[in-house]
This record gives C-alpha cells, sequence and structure tokens, in this order.
C-alpha cells in the first residue's frame, strides 16, 4: 500500500509542475517584472504658438440704416401719412440711383404716447415708425443718400457700415494665412531644440472680425455724419480690414 501510495503522489507533483510550466512558458521573467512596476509618464511635449493676419480691402457695399417716424391722434391719418412719405423717400432714392430692391424694410412699428398729472395717465397721441436700410455699391451714392436723408427732419440715421460682398470667401484665405503662420512659427521652434513638429493636437480661433478705415475716424468705426452732404466722402468708411487669430498646439517629437 506505501508503494502505490508513494506513485500516487509523484505523478500528481509532475502534473502540477506541468500546469505550471503551461501557464508562464510564454511569458519570460522581464515581461512579468514589467507588468508588476508602475507605468512611466508618456506623454508627449507639445509645441504651443498663436498667430494673426489681417488685411485691408477697398470696401464694395455700404448700408446706410435709417427710421422714419411721425407723431400724431389720429392712427389712420398716421398710417397714410407714413405711406406717403415713404413713397417720397423712395422716390428720391431713385434719383441717385438706388433702386426700391436696395431697399430693405421693416414691418411698421406703433407705439402710444402718453401724459402724466397727478398720478392720472392719458393718451396724449400715437407715434409710428419705420427702419430702412438702403445698400449702395460705392461710396459716392452712400454719401449722396446720407445727405439726402439728413435734410428731413423725421427721418434719423442710425449710421452707415462699409461692407465686402465677398466677405465670407476673404475671411477664409485670411484664416488660412493665418494657420500656415501658426505652422511656420511652431515649426521653427520645434527645430530649435533638435526635434520636429508632429501631428496637430488642436487648434482654436482667438477672434476674428471687421474693422473700417475712415480717413477722418480712423480704424473700427462705422461711419455717420447727420447732415453731410454728397461730396463729403469722409461720412463714409473707405475700406475693411478682415483679421483672424489662431492658437496652435501641435507634438513635439525627438
Amino acid at each position: 500500500m506505501s508503494n502505490k501510495l508513494f506513485v500516487l503522489v509523484i505523478v500528481l507533483l509532475v502534473f502540477v509542475a506541468f500546469i505550471v510550466v503551461s501557464v508562464d512558458k510564454d511569458e519570460t521573467p522581464g515581461e512579468k517584472l514589467s507588468q508588476m512596476l508602475p507605468l512611466g509618464d508618456k506623454t508627449t511635449p507639445t509645441v504651443e504658438v498663436s498667430a494673426s493676419e489681417s488685411r485691408k480691402y477697398e470696401a464694395n457695399e455700404f448700408v446706410t440704416v435709417a427710421c422714419l417716424e411721425l407723431h400724431g391722434k389720429d392712427k389712420e391719418l398716421l398710417f397714410k401719412q407714413l405711406t406717403s412719405r415713404r413713397a417720397s423717400i423712395f422716390e428720391q432714392m431713385k434719383n441717385i440711383d438706388v433702386t426700391e430692391s436696395d431697399i430693405e424694410q421693416n414691418s411698421v412699428e406703433m407705439r402710444k404716447e402718453w401724459s402724466y398729472d397727478k398720478g392720472t395717465r392719458s393718451l396724449t397721441g400715437y407715434v409710428v415708425s419705420q427702419f430702412f436700410a438702403i445698400k449702395s455699391s460705392n461710396r459716392a451714392t452712400a454719401a449722396a443718400v446720407i445727405a439726402a436723408l439728413s435734410a428731413e427732419l423725421d427721418v434719423e440715421i442710425s449710421h452707415t457700415s462699409a461692407t465686402l460682398k465677398n466677405e465670407a470667401e476673404l475671411k477664409k484665405g485670411i484664416i488660412k494665412a493665418a494657420g500656415e503662420k501658426a505652422l511656420e512659427t511652431a515649426s521653427s521652434y520645434a527645430e530649435s531644440v533638435g526635434g520636429k513638429l508632429g501631428k496637430v493636437i488642436s487648434v482654436t480661433g482667438n477672434g476674428d472680425g471687421l474693422s473700417f478705415r475712415n480717413p477722418v475716424l480712423g480704424a473700427r468705426k462705422a461711419a455717420f455724419y447727420d447732415g453731410a452732404t454728397a461730396d463729403n466722402l469722409s461720412a463714409v468708411a473707405d475700406s475693411v480690414e478682415i483679421s483672424a487669430s489662431i492658437h496652435l498646439v501641435a507634438e513635439l517629437l525627438q
């Protein structure tokens, strides 16, 4: 019996040893050690730069915003007067080569006017008004529009803005130029430390927009002179500046 028990113990030990060898045969001692050690910091270093681009263009579209406003006690009469005055203004615009299709008009608004006496409110009349946005294709016409409207006592000019018809397309070019400048700068920084630029991680726009150039008003101002004459071109901005800024983060490869 003792010989049989001894043989059985030997067989069990051989079987256990075979299992242990089978589990560990694909892992080297170095691999098992590396699994037990904490991982190091594998974060890739980066290069961060900011760049901007701006260009000035001659304005080729001008928009004058004005409001026609009438006061009175009879609502029906006020609406008739507003219609008549609007037609008169449109006729004046036609005389300076501004067609009705160049004029965008808002809906007519009406509000009540009140007086107060010892806490008692009394209706004194009504105010009807309508806003217009008048487009001009050149500065001379825009100045003529300002001159014509400023002579009307019941018309208030809000402002005249210089714009670009192809603004969206031009802005794409400015953004692209800013991006190329940022890449070039980031590449120079990488090379200065003996590395090279890797893939771009992120690109952020730091703000882009328009500013207006006027010989009298200076940059970033919409032109407006209530009472300007038709030959006073200083009443209208002459050019538009488009700008874009970019913040770029890219990998630094050694």
